[in-house]
């Protein structure tokens, strides 16, 4: 089985390691807040608190076992260069990190990182072609089990926040944006409210996409 570590337990790195670690994989996540650690141990198996620009805790891990290291700490540049430096240096066999912004993706790339993605500019530009096409409500599969789709907001959605729908626990899918009156919200807060009209962008199981579209 394949092993991911995700260095940074944010919003972009817990999508990705509750992704991951949905479709069967082992993920070790890992974060210096003890209280997201906690937070987060119930839904990804395996947490850490630690420091990741640690070059002792990294060689602890033995980083060459795992199939891809995500280093999840856009906003802390310097954190991010020393953890990606360390990870090259470690032998790890692909690393993709999050940047802020092109510049900081530039840096990263030349220090090793294999891939760089700006998460609200990459998940913007998707989203942005799936709002002018046609297709616009058509699953976007990526993989055998797994697709991106987007929905009308349900009417019991109306007037509550995200925090409040809790969409991943009750319905077994993350939210990914949601476009209200032409604006688009990437990558939307906890205390982002459901409006009336609301189109909501969802990445989930097939079959958790299906009933959601049947919500009322």
């Amino acid at each position: 089985m394949k092993s991911f570590i995700v260095l940074g337990l944010g919003r972009f790195g817990i999508s990705v390691a509750q992704t991951l670690y949905d479709m069967g994989y082992e993920v070790l996540g890992v974060d210096a807040d003890e209280k997201i650690v906690n937070e987060y141990s119930r839904h990804i198996v395996h947490t850490v608190q630690a420091d990741i620009t640690s070059e002792e805790f990294l060689k602890s891990m033995d980083i060459k076992r795992f199939a891809a290291a995500v280093v999840s700490v856009g906003s802390n540049i310097q954190v991010s260069i020393m953890a990606t430096v360390l990870l090259k240096e470690l032998g790890a066999k692909f690393i993709l990190a999050k940047a802020q912004d092109d510049f900081q993706g530039k840096i990263l790339q030349k220090l090793g990182a294999d891939k760089v993605i700006l998460p609200e500019k990459d998940i913007g530009i998707k989203v942005g072609h799936n709002l002018a096409a046609e297709s616009f409500f058509d699953l976007v599969e990526i993989s055998p089990e797994y697709s991106i789709t987007s929905i009308e907001s349900p009417p019991s959605w109306y007037g509550k926040n995200i925090g409040q729908l809790a969409a991943r626990t009750k319905y077994g899918v993350n939210i990914l944006a949601v476009k209200c009156q032409q604006k688009t919200n990437v990558m939307p807060g906890a205390g982002t409210v459901i409006e009336k009209g609301s189109i909501i962008t969802v990445l989930g199981k097939n079959d958790d996409l299906e009933k959601l579209s049947t919500l009322e």
